[in-house]
């Protein structure tokens, strides 16, 4: 019975990671079953045994890599002692991951910002989840006085991670040539930077 399970989710971890692949180089709109099927090394009608079909695939794929993105931030957010280190992690993080798998990032930040409206309250709920971590960091930030009360966590957290969606996309778009890590460093330094007490801000200089 659990070898039965066992060889289950692996099928359907092979048309996720298939999917992924087809979803990145063909496009949603343009990808069908039977590629994702061919991709997968699977029939086509054994798609259906898992999903509903090609927009209940992407969707649970977004869903499921999101929750993965979302742990693993934070336990990147837990190595760090306090805000500004913490929201510099978060956005390395972030780069990281796009880096790693570029063509996962192309299907979560292109074909899903196109399927936007798609999107069921489960997946709203995983991308949420994703931005308040900033606005968790910046709340514990405030009330340790690393970073200025005057600000709203709500308005901080969509501003970043709207920069750093745009940025990716360039990234993404312009053919990956260039490397994301020492844009990290820089959109990290200006974000902290612009976060900090005014009267730690006035000091100027570049450290932490």
């Amino acid at each position: 019975m659990q070898a039965r399970e066992s060889q289950r989710q692996d099928k359907r971890a092979r048309i996720l990671e298939a999917a992924v692949r087809v979803f990145a180089d063909r496009g949603f709109f343009s990808a069908t079953v039977a590629e994702i099927a061919r991709a997968a090394g699977v029939a086509d009608g054994t798609i259906y045994l898992y999903f509903k079909g090609k927009d209940d695939l992407l969707l649970q794929l977004f869903e499921e890599k999101m929750a993965e993105l979302t742990a693993s931030a934070q336990q990147a957010l837990s190595e760090e002692t306090d805000a500004p280190a913490r929201l510099k992690r978060f956005i390395v993080h972030h780069f990281q991951a796009v880096e790693k798998n570029p063509e996962l990032a192309a299907v979560l930040i292109v074909e899903v910002r196109q399927s936007a409206q798609a999107l069921r309250p489960a997946e709203k709920a995983r991308l949420t989840a994703y931005l308040d971590l900033i606005a968790e960091v910046v709340r514990g930030g405030q009330d340790r006085g690393e970073l200025a009360a005057s600000i709203s966590p709500s308005v901080v957290k969509r501003a970043i991670f709207g920069a750093l969606d745009e940025l990716a996309l360039g990234w993404l778009r312009s053919g990956r040539r260039a490397s994301l890590k020492k844009t990290a460093a820089e959109v990290a330094e200006w974000f902290v930077r612009g976060l900090r007490p005014s009267n730690e801000g006035s000091k100027g200089g570049n450290s932490p």
